[in-house]
């Protein structure tokens, strides 16, 4: 009797097939990741539910308003890493050449790194900071008010937020990181496979 019952069980199993047997709910997990901060490291929080992106205007350069909804849809099955940075903040000025050189690197139809600027000044200050330093492989964007970050629970700069496929936020990371390591390709890797 127990041996028919646990059979018609691991049937139904087998017929209803992983897709629609109830998954266990995700863990935060903390991620570390190599960083000049004091101890060397820096550490990327996942979020277990995967919050949607705020729906909040920004700008681009040409000075267009977009959401950053609008930049996941015009790049579909893209993750995302969205750096908010300003050019007073000299963590965000350390990472800048690391996050051009990643993106160099690992950009394409399935990895894309953008920044979004705070600075008071608007982009022009920051586009003249990102051409003095060389960093030509990244996409700029403005949030003038800093209403984005702050919906995004940014509490300092850099911060760095994931995006995955689907536009859900995967986590964040407050602080510097040293972009171009193995700790931050193994951190990209295991998240761009995120559904």
């Amino acid at each position: 009797m127990i041996v028919a019952f646990v059979g018609v069980l691991l049937g139904g199993l087998f017929l209803l097939g992983p897709e629609d047997v109830a998954q266990a709910p995700r863990e935060a997990e903390i991620i570390i990741v190599d960083s000049s901060m004091k101890g060397g490291q820096v550490l990327f929080r996942t979020y277990p539910e995967r919050p949607a992106i705020p729906d909040v205007m920004i700008k681009d350069e040409a000075g267009n308003d977009m959401t950053l909804n609008d930049i996941v849809a015009q790049n579909p099955g893209q993750t995302l890493l969205v750096n908010f940075w300003a050019t007073w903040c000299f963590p965000c000025r350390e990472e800048m050449p690391d996050l051009d050189s990643l993106q160099a690197a690992r950009g394409g139809d399935d990895f894309r790194v953008i920044l979004i600027s705070v600075d008071q000044g608007g982009l022009k200050k920051s586009r003249m900071f990102l051409d003095k330093t060389g960093v030509k492989n990244l996409d700029l964007y403005y949030d003038e008010k800093g209403i984005l970050g702050t919906k995004m629970k940014t509490i300092g700069y850099p911060t760095t937020i994931l995006i995955n496929k689907k536009g859900r936020q995967m986590g964040l990371m407050t602080g510097s990181a040293h972009w171009n390591s193995a700790s931050a390709y193994a951190l990209i890797d295991r998240l761009i496979l995120d559904e």
